[in-house]
């Protein structure tokens, strides 16, 4: 009678279901889901690095539409505007060969980015973000340059992951 009883319990808790689930797009219970229209300007480029702005602001586009508790707008139409800055794109020597030769180098790469409420003028939040990627360079000076700007989409791509952990996890 009890292991009869046992396995029901467990049977009505399999069918049942913990009511968990996991998703890309953040928990879409919440009253804020997809309600924010966000506009994003192209960043502004305090660097000597050539586009980088155009980078990060389609990284950052990007990944405001892949988690898709806010929805792309121009900014006539909505609510919020990200606007930011690269502030410093820098290069490190990472490795060197046997003649003292870079093998390897990271970038890195300084953004201040600030979500404002349009309505209000209220800076909602603030703050700076570094990020990183690595490249090697090799004698074909072509191909280091298309390694470069691989690695400045990945620490632009990197910088729209953590304004997304950072901002959108808060609404």
């Amino acid at each position: 009678m009890k292991t009869t009883m046992l396995l029901a319990l467990a049977l009505l808790a399999l069918v049942s279901g913990c009511g968990y689930s996991l998703s890309r797009t953040g928990s879409q219970a919440g009253p804020s889901y997809g309600k924010y229209r966000a506009a994003v300007p192209t960043f502004v480029n305090d660097t000597f690095e050539p586009l980088v702005e155009k980078d990060v602001t389609a990284a950052l586009k990007d990944e405001i539409a892949m988690d898709g508790r806010w929805v792309l707008a121009d900014r006539d139409a909505a609510d919020l505007l990200v606007s930011g800055r690269v502030t410093k794109v820098e290069l490190v020597p990472l490795t060197y060969d046997a003649n003292e030769r870079i093998l390897e180098y990271r970038i890195r790469m300084k953004t201040e980015a600030r979500v404002v409420e349009l309505k209000t003028g209220k800076v909602i939040w603030k703050d700076p973000i570094e990020t990183y990627a690595d490249y090697r360079v090799t004698e074909d000076v072509t191909k280091t340059k298309i390694m470069k700007g691989e690695a400045v989409r990945k620490a632009s791509k990197n910088f729209a992951e953590e304004f997304i952990i950072k901002v959108l996890d808060i609404f």
